[in-house]
């Protein structure tokens, strides 16, 4: 192609972005208007490219690559890349931001390449009444527990995740056999709180309860609501002893009270130890609670170095019958 030729075509794209005939494009006005049979000037021509070039630079993509693009205060273009999961965020006036979607309390969000999923972390309905107080639920992990059983195990004897938390369960229920999910307590003074249903039996005697383990000595003391023969509940304070210390009860003090509901119902429990008392209370709501025992800490144990769920089966009149104790909520604070 001849020189002039050359000239004519950069003049003609000039004119083309100058007249806006590009539809995604802004106007470019270059600084010299050259017209046919004018001699052509080097600088008029090189200012002219170099406006051409910045109406393109305006105009190009701008960022790294895949960033999301938006016109900047000064009429150019800008990228803003956002992380997997991200939204942009306006600001109000100043350049928008890439942000990540905080979850409220029962809300859970889950973020990947491409995706976000919002879902609730409670079953309950946001319209029911929420006597289950589940913004207070602190689902536990089966992990951070460890499983004991008394010598001679309930059969089947497992800790197992569930879709809710965990659960100790058995196939079967011999006398005087126990379980229990442990963890290490903290040092000083502390507070356990669970949210705790039980399904299996309860007659003569069973307790689904918390327990306080003294490791050193393998002594164990537990505190729940349980059977009361075939007609009640009962809450129970028990101590004992053997083995891992869940073998053989020592003793037990229990009493009685229409209050008391029962273990096969949602039930929160709290075990308060304050360097000298185990308090123990429960409640309906997760908000207010009732103390049902205060005791010495000392009363069975020296060392209260381990918390957590148990089950203790004493003369059940189903032994046959699986049972299992679901943990919907542990949390373990100090104070």
């Amino acid at each position: 192609m001849r020189p002039e030729s050359n000239f004519s075509l950069c003049m003609a794209v000039a004119a083309f972005l100058a007249a806006g005939a590009l539809p995604a494009s802004a106007a470019c006005t270059v600084p010299n208007i050259l017209s046919n049979g004018q001699t052509a000037d080097a600088s008029q021509l090189m200012q002219d490219f170099s406006a051409v070039a910045g109406c393109v630079d305006a105009v190009s993509p701008a960022g790294t690559p895949n960033s999301l693009q938006f016109k900047t205060n000064t009429g150019s273009l800008a990228g803003l890349p956002l992380a997997a999961g991200q939204l942009p965020v306006g600001t109000g006036g100043a350049a928008p931001q890439g942000k990540t979607l905080t979850a409220g309390p029962g809300i859970a969000i889950t973020t990947a390449p491409g995706n976000i999923t919002i879902a609730a972390t409670s079953s309950g309905s946001a319209n029911g009444v929420d006597w289950l107080n589940e913004a207070a639920v602190v689902r536990p992990s089966v992990a951070a527990f460890s499983l004991l059983t008394s010598t001679n195990a309930p059969a089947g004897a497992a800790l197992v995740s569930t879709s809710r938390g965990m659960a100790l369960t058995t196939s079967a229920n011999a006398n005087a056999t126990s379980l229990m999910g442990e963890s290490p307590t903290p040092p000083g003074h502390w507070q356990a709180t669970m949210l705790a249903i039980y399904s299996g039996p309860l007659t003569t005697f069973n307790l689904p309860a918390i327990a306080v383990r003294d490791s050193i000595n393998r002594r164990a003391v537990e505190f729940g609501i349980g059977g009361a023969s075939t007609s009640g509940y009962l809450f129970a304070y028990t101590r004992t002893i053997g083995g891992h210390g869940l073998d053989t009860v020592l003793g037990q003090t229990t009493t009685t009270d229409v209050g008391l509901p029962p273990p096969s119902q949602p039930i929160w429990s709290r075990l308060t130890y304050d360097g000298t008392n185990l308090s123990w209370s429960f409640s309906r709501d997760g908000e207010v609670f009732s103390t049902a025992f205060t005791v010495l800490a000392n009363d069975s144990l020296t060392n209260l170095d381990r918390v957590g769920p148990a089950t203790l089966f004493q003369q059940p009149a189903q032994a046959a019958w699986p049972s299992a104790y679901h943990i919907l909520s542990w949390q373990l604070v100090s104070l």
